[in-house]
């Protein structure tokens, strides 16, 4: 049976030499307290559940583990309206109609699949919004049309690649310079 400190302890994602080196409680202390073999003292609790970020009473209460949060499936599917829509940027009008399905079908499972696949549309439509005038400019004056539409195409590539990696770090989607088409 997993002790309370090792539970809050990788619920934090830290090893038992991290913890140590937060708490300065020594990694031997943790693995002894952990494996039961020392009861803790109260002064070395404190100092742990303070770097944990948890109440002292949680290390010493003897009742049952709080269960182990799941991975919310918000988690793991949040990343994919902006990987559908890298794909899309390489098929035109892909990069609307794929994040728009899945967030056709997802918004009313979870206000953070709504959100999110809202801000991924609106970034695709302002982007292909911006790309139309700049290809017609590129066809009279391709001087100044062909760079403006690679500095779209390339900026809305990067967007799409660093909200992809923020959605999988659990951070929040952010997208520049977007006009909110849907609210």
């Amino acid at each position: 049976m997993t002790s309370k400190l090792a539970h809050y302890r990788r619920n934090k994602g830290l090893s038992q030499q991290q913890l140590a080196d937060v708490s300065g409680v020594s990694a031997r202390t943790i693995q002894r307290i952990e494996s039961g073999k020392v009861e803790a003292h109260p002064a070395t609790l404190k100092m742990l559940a303070d770097s944990l970020e948890i109440e002292t009473e949680e290390l010493m209460v003897n009742d049952q583990l709080p269960k182990s949060p799941e991975i919310k499936n918000e988690d793991k599917i949040k990343p994919f309206f902006h990987i559908l829509a890298l794909i899309g940027l390489f098929l035109p009008v892909f990069n609307i109609i794929l994040p728009g399905l899945l967030w056709f079908f997802k918004k009313d499972e979870d206000q953070a699949y709504d959100l999110e696949g809202k801000l991924a549309i609106n970034f695709q439509i302002t982007m292909s919004l911006l790309l139309v005038p700049s290809v017609v400019l590129m066809v009279f004056v391709f001087s100044v049309g062909f760079p403006l539409v690679m500095i779209i195409y390339f900026y809305a590539l990067v967007m799409c690649v660093i909200n992809i990696f923020r959605s999988i770090n659990k951070k929040d989607s952010f997208y520049p310079l977007t006009y909110r088409f849907l609210r």
